[in-house]
């Protein structure tokens, strides 16, 4: 190995040192540490320096076909050391304001679809429920008004000729109860929506 593989070598082993430091702070800053033994939090662990140490190993043997020296292992310390002597206060600074940036980004992308397509939807819903209901009230009002209409006739007439109709009587009552049924299943759709608005 060359001396300007070598220090090559060193170079990118402390900015590696750099990154291993930045990682670890990311890490620890999302998934926090634990104040008691979790074995999620060892299985977290185990996959995060297994990711670091594989692509420890992809950088190196790019770098110098995966030589291992000590001096690239001091290349790493001295890296790490030079991140947590000067670079980890202004990292941190960095990464709780992209945190923030993100988090408010996040709420005003879902006020902004609640604007814009949730409460529009609701209200059109709203409307639409109302006008169906009005259909269907008027609807059922003609309906009503034409088979009283054309049946009173004849009904008159069976009723002279002494004939009872009861059965008429409760094919009304359940008629009367099943529109009062779709009338309650609208007022109950258009107080959820109400609801869900507020």
């Amino acid at each position: 190995m060359t001396l300007e593989v070598q220090f090559e070598t060193m170079l990118i082993m402390t900015v590696m040192g750099i990154w291993l430091g930045a990682a670890m702070d990311t890490y620890h800053r999302f998934l926090g540490s634990p104040r008691r033994f979790k074995w999620t939090h060892l299985i977290n662990d185990l996959f995060f320096w297994c990711a670091q140490g594989l692509f420890l190993f992809y950088v190196l043997l790019n770098v110098n076909e995966g030589e291992m020296r000590f001096y690239v292992l001091l290349a790493l310390l001295l890296g790490y050391a030079t991140y947590r002597a000067l670079l980890q206060t202004v990292y941190r600074s960095i990464l709780e304001s992209l945190i923030r940036f993100t988090v408010a980004f996040y709420r005003f992308t879902v006020r902004l679809i609640v604007v814009l397509v949730i409460t529009p939807v609701k209200w059109l819903l709203q409307v639409v429920l109302a006008l169906c209901m009005i259909i269907l009230s008027t609807i059922w009002r003609i309906v009503y008004f034409l088979l009283k209409v054309i049946i009173a006739p004849f009904r008159w007439g069976l009723e002279k000729a002494g004939v009872r109709f009861t059965f008429l009587l409760k094919w009304k009552k359940n008629l009367y109860t099943f529109s009062e049924k779709i009338r309650d299943l609208f007022s109950k759709l258009l107080n959820w929506f109400k609801k869900r608005k507020r």
